[in-house]
């Protein structure tokens, strides 16, 4: 390192603090400007943070721009920026939709145990979007998701035991891995939990937990919670 250039992992730093602070020191531009000193000087962290700034508006909203970043860093091998790219083929964000290039920068990113990849891999194999549909595939992937926390990938992989795809059946795993996504606040994994506490299902039967649970989940407006709530109130009515 000349003595020109400074340590990219602390200008990254630096500008982290820039953007996520709390108080008056919060300054998106001057985080941008630590971010571009740090990927000149080879930071691919910084690359992506850039890209994720014009991604969520931090700086002005341009999901092209966004890509763009995300492109050069996932040359790079940054997991999270093959993910964000991943992502955006899949659907179209920023660049053309390629389900074929999502597959492959959502594979590597999941090889990087990069945990959303992971379960979007999972997803894929289950759908038979992109590779061949193998539910045992989609399972393991899932099983590698829960296991790195993504709460999404619990719901997934309790689904699968709840279903007996790619596994056998196993209704007390299926309730673990909904708990575990559940206690993180996804909303999918307490729906799930509610319907086995409200049919008793691998636990006591107990409505007054399913409420609770189907509550959580309609406090973020998932429909279905929302409709098994009015049910439950008819009932009691």
């Amino acid at each position: 390192m000349t003595a020109e250039q400074s340590n990219p992992n602390e200008t990254y730093e630096k500008g982290l603090d820039y953007l996520y602070s709390d108080g008056i020191d919060k300054n998106p531009e001057k985080a941008r400007e630590c971010f571009e000193e740090a990927a000149s000087n080879g930071s691919s962290q910084a690359l992506f943070a850039i890209g994720e700034m014009y991604w969520w508006g931090d700086l002005e909203q341009d999901e092209e721009k966004a890509v763009s970043y995300f492109k050069v860093a996932a040359k790079k091998g940054d997991r999270n920026a093959q993910h964000a790219l991943g992502f955006a083929y899949r659907y179209g964000r920023g660049v053309k939709a390629d389900l074929s290039k999502a597959t492959k920068l959502l594979l590597q990113a999941a090889l990087q145990r990069h945990p959303e990849a992971q379960n979007r891999v999972g997803n894929a194999y289950r759908l038979g979007e992109g590779f061949s549909q193998s539910y045992t595939a989609a399972f393991n992937w899932y099983t590698n998701s829960a296991g790195d926390g993504d709460s999404h990938g619990q719901t997934n992989l309790g689904a699968c035991y709840y279903k007996g795809e790619g596994t056998t059946k196993d209704i007390h795993k299926a309730n673990y891995w909904w708990r575990k996504s559940a206690e993180q606040g996804y909303r999918q994994g307490q729906l799930n939990l509610g319907f086995s506490y409200l049919l008793g299902e691998g636990v006591t039967k107990n409505p007054r937990i399913a409420k609770k649970w189907f509550r959580l989940a309609a406090q973020q407006t998932h429909p279905e919670a929302f409709r098994i709530l009015k049910e439950i109130q008819k009932s009691e009515a």
